[in-house]
């Protein structure tokens, strides 16, 4: 993976560049404080291919990922301004920005109305086989239970898009309040034309229980009226004039303009997509089909729920985004299954079948981050199942009749009376299916295996490696290292030394590969092409440099016995800075053997310390 996609993925599991609040990075490992930890998928970033290790250290988040850490984290550096700048709305397109708000409003109200959406599912399925009645009151009590969300769904969408357009959750809460009290709703029900005057003033009449669009737009009116009455209003009158000001201002315009104006903007987008599908149903599916896995990377997805809801108020089912989406998510689990039959690579197959397993529930994000868009033949697999799906959706009309992740557990939500919906549905997935785990089985897929058997073929040579110490002092087994990254020899086998001298020698004649900037670490190769990684002391990072006098540069050449770095011992000591040094061979698996010295104590670029066999 190149360092730009390893970023990006990092960056995701991290929980985002919001969730960041400090990064930096030693010698081997990326280090973030993190503001909420419970947003970090520790799983998925120890699955990552390139990651070695990744552990929570004194309030630190540490991901160790080797030689190639200031790569990433430069790429890191990278990303996480140029999603600052976007968060500014600096360099963010009109449409990117559109789907940023309207993800960031349905986002966080889907659990409940998938929750809902569960429940209502599992009472059509009751229905449907027989086992309760409509008019008994069990069924009327477990409706109100799973239909309160979708009725209120305008109170949810107030609170959630004031928090995005950062006003009073309260005050916009109470608009929505308005807009479905029982009263209102009396007066559009009694109103013969559509309209009722009030004031002097004819209101539109509309039932808004279910919709979507009039409380996200008078929400985003909302931040504006609240924003320039409070800059009027005294300090100490704003917490009784303010919501008073705002409520008799936006609530009209709200009734009179906004409101119904979304309502409108609902019922357009719907009879848009009904003809739509209407008229060129197979095509249109095929082709919503095959976009969806990529508008779900983008995010692109969420601008198609308002349209969802507003299928659910008017028809009571969805024809487009959850079956499409069902279909979708079957035929990337299908390429994921196929990737994990048919793979070398011990590790790619474990996380193929867990992902081809959560894609099947309908959580694509592990088959689609983790496996497809890694080896990429599988995701354009997984395009074509989709797309095949899609168009049987669209040629049978699929409806589906409560929302719910569109997985597996989904499948009662298609059953109707009198109808052949749910063939329908099953043709699809089990097209989008096969389609994809065919194609992906039928596809050349890199391995990973291959590749490493031939480095390791490649350096294969009958012959040794005999390297001198760079420092002086006691030798130590790694295992004695209190550091997990190198005691474990995630990034390679060497060993350790309890140094007795503050200065560092090369032990070889070679080139400078790197430096970190505190100067505590220190990459060499060797002519000969040995990567060998010298770490002072363990957490000498937070030492920002003090005590370091660094007599290299990174890139230059250095032959053996010159001095790379000189140190004060005393110093780290009293700054209960523990010095056990390890000494690593980061290429070691292109190695047959390295044997540490049996000696106890050994001089720098005098005594041997480790012995490399090619073989």
């Amino acid at each position: 993976m190149n360092g730009e996609d390893f970023a990006k993925e990092i960056i995701v599991f991290l929980g985002g560049g919001a969730n960041i609040n400090k990064s930096w990075h030693c010698v081997t490992r990326l280090r973030f404080n993190i503001i909420d930890d419970s947003q970090v998928d520790i799983a998925a970033i120890k699955k990552m291919q390139g990651v070695m290790g990744v552990r929570f250290h004194s309030g630190q988040l540490q991901i160790i990922i080797g030689n190639r850490v200031v790569e990433v984290f430069s790429e890191i550096i990278k990303q996480l301004k140029e999603n600052q700048e976007n968060d500014d709305g600096t360099k963010k397109g009109f449409i990117s920005h559109i789907l940023d708000i309207i993800s960031g409003i349905f986002i966080p109200v889907l659990p409940v109305i998938v929750g809902a959406g569960l429940l209502k599912g599992g009472l059509i399925f009751l229905y449907v086989m027989d086992w309760v009645s409509e008019k008994s009151h069990e069924y009327k009590l477990l409706y109100i239970l799973s239909d309160a969300p979708l009725y209120f769904l305008p109170v949810l969408l107030a609170f959630s898009a004031a928090r995005k357009f950062k006003t009073n959750e309260f005050i916009a809460v109470t608009l929505a309040c308005i807009l479905i009290y029982p009263t209102l709703s009396d007066l559009v029900s009694s109103s013969g034309g559509g309209y009722f005057s009030a004031f002097g003033i004819t209101v539109p009449a509309v039932h808004y229980s279910y919709t979507t669009i009039p409380i996200i737009l008078g929400v985003w009116l909302l931040s504006y009226i609240h924003r320039w009455i409070d800059r009027f209003i005294p300090s100490i009158l704003k917490i009784i004039f303010t919501p008073l000001l705002v409520l008799l201002i936006s609530a009209p315009i709200l009734l009179i303009i906004v409101a119904p104006l979304g309502n409108t903007i609902g019922l357009y987008l719907e009879k848009w997509l009904l003809i739509l599908f209407s008229v060129a149903g197979p095509f249109a599916g095929l082709f919503l089909g095959g976009l969806i896995p990529i508008l779900v990377i983008a995010g692109g997805h969420y601008a198609f729920l308002p349209s969802v809801f507003a299928n659910f108020k008017s028809l009571g089912y969805d024809f487009m985004l959850l079956p499409i989406s069902f279909v979708s998510n079957i035929a990337q689990a299908g390429a994921t299954l196929a990737v994990a039959i048919k793979t070398k690579d011990s590790q790619m197959k474990s996380l193929s079948y867990s992902s081809s397993f959560s894609a099947f529930l309908g959580v694509t994000e592990p088959a689609m981050y983790g496996v497809m868009l890694k080896l990429k033949k599988p995701f354009y697999a997984a395009l074509m199942g989709s797309a095949v799906g899609g168009a049987i959706v669209g040629i049978f009309s699929v409806k589906i009749f409560a929302f719910s992740v569109p997985g597996l557990v989904s499948l009662p939500f298609y059953m109707q009376k009198g109808s052949n919906n749910f063939i329908f549905i099953l043709l699809g997935i089990v097209s989008s299916f096969l389609v994809a785990f065919i194609s992906t089985l039928l596809m050349k897929l890199e391995s990973n295996v291959d590749s490493i058997v031939l480095i390791k073929s490649k350096f294969s040579k009958k012959n040794k490696i005999t390297l001198r110490s760079p420092m002086t002092g006691t030798i130590a087994s790694l295992s004695n290292v209190p550091d997990d990254t190198f005691s474990e020899k995630i990034i390679g086998d060497g060993i350790a030394i309890i140094p007795t001298e503050g200065v560092v020698k090369s032990p070889f004649n070679g080139k400078v590969s790197m430096i970190t900037p505190t100067g505590h670490a220190i990459g060499l190769i060797s002519d000969q092409g040995v990567e060998l990684l010298i770490h002072i002391g363990i957490e000498t990072v937070g030492l920002q440099g003090a005590g370091f006098n660094l007599q290299i540069i990174e890139g230059q050449k250095v032959v053996a016995g010159e001095v790379l770095v000189n140190f004060d011992l005393e110093f780290l000591q009293e700054n209960e800075i523990q010095i056990i040094s390890p000494i690593i061979v980061t290429n070691s698996e292109e190695y047959y053997s390295i044997i540490p010295t049996k000696r106890k104590e050994v001089i720098g670029c005098k005594d041997n310390l480790l012995v490399i066999n090619r073989c």
